[in-house]
């Protein structure tokens, strides 16, 4: 199944969907509408453009929903639990590039899988050309995010762009056997050009880099899409959307969520059902 039946059967929404969105105050009875609300409402951008804010630079929102009732709606939904890969054997896995606390995560998620017993044969490194946050990707604190999984092979830095720092992660992560020993196919997404006339580049999204694995023909199959909550449904619906017309069969597991602030959950939801649009309407 694929995770977005959670949220509709086709255009209409799904009745524990539909009841989150009503203690949210989001109104609409199909998908049209419930995507116009969520965006305007929760899908934040930067002044003056189409692009969405980073999830670290959302400004805070209100939710009429109480709290512990809001919590219950996320793990109804889909947007908190963590979940496990559903079959044994992929031809590939996906470590999708992120924030450096998200990488880490990510990459962990994967090593637990493989040591479960879990299996594929290629590692697809969905990086770009982004470049890191100095204040919040460093090597200092990679090495304190990763923790017992942390093996130092290599001496160098971190480096400047988010597939250096997933690369850096790949090498110095203590791997369950036969892991590492898996082909590795590292991505780099380029920076697409500003939004607006004398802007900043534009760091490249999940679609992106997507479509830069593309190009080197896979072969139709399956993909073990390594993302957590709240951000592995909309990511999944992405890949989906991306992938199925190359017969390649996606599947989402990760984490549970961490502890986060109402805006981030409200806009992976927002994201989620943006996604599902696109993938509908394709």
């Amino acid at each position: 199944m694929r995770r977005s039946e959670l949220l509709f059967t086709y255009h209409v929404p799904a009745h524990r969907f539909q009841k989150f969105l009503n203690d949210v105050g989001i109104p609409g009875d199909n998908l049209a509408e419930i995507n116009a609300a969520l965006q305007q409402r929760f899908f934040q951008k930067k002044p003056g453009t189409n692009e969405p804010l980073e999830r670290w630079e959302l400004g805070a929102v209100k939710v009429s929903c109480p709290p512990a009732r809001f919590l219950r709606h996320l793990k109804l939904c889909g947007f908190a639990d963590a979940t496990i890969p559903q079959n044994w054997d992929y031809t590939y896995a996906a470590w999708p590039g992120a924030l450096l606390v998200r990488a880490v995560a990510r990459l962990i998620d994967l090593a637990d899988a493989w040591e479960s017993g879990v299996r594929w044969k290629e590692t697809i490194v969905l990086g770009g050309k982004r470049p890191l946050q100095q204040d919040k990707e460093t090597t200092q604190a990679a090495i304190a995010l990763m923790g017992r999984y942390y093996y130092p092979a290599t001496s160098r830095p971190l480096g400047e762009t988010e597939l250096d720092m997933m690369r850096w992660l790949w090498a110095n992560c203590m791997l369950p056997p036969g892991l590492q020993d898996t082909r590795v196919v590292f991505v780099d997404a380029p920076m697409k050009p500003p939004a607006t006339p004398g802007g900043q580049p534009v760091r490249p999204n999940t679609e992106d880099t997507v479509q830069e694995w593309l190009k080197s023909k896979p072969v139709s199959t399956n993909i073990l899409l390594s993302s957590g909550a709240p951000y592995g449904m909309a990511q999944g619906e992405a890949l989906w959307r991306l992938l199925v017309v190359h017969g390649i069969g996606v599947e989402t597991f990760g984490h549970a969520a961490p502890d986060l602030p109402p805006e981030v959950f409200m806009r992976e939801v927002a994201g989620t059902v943006y996604q599902i649009t696109q993938s509908r309407a394709s």
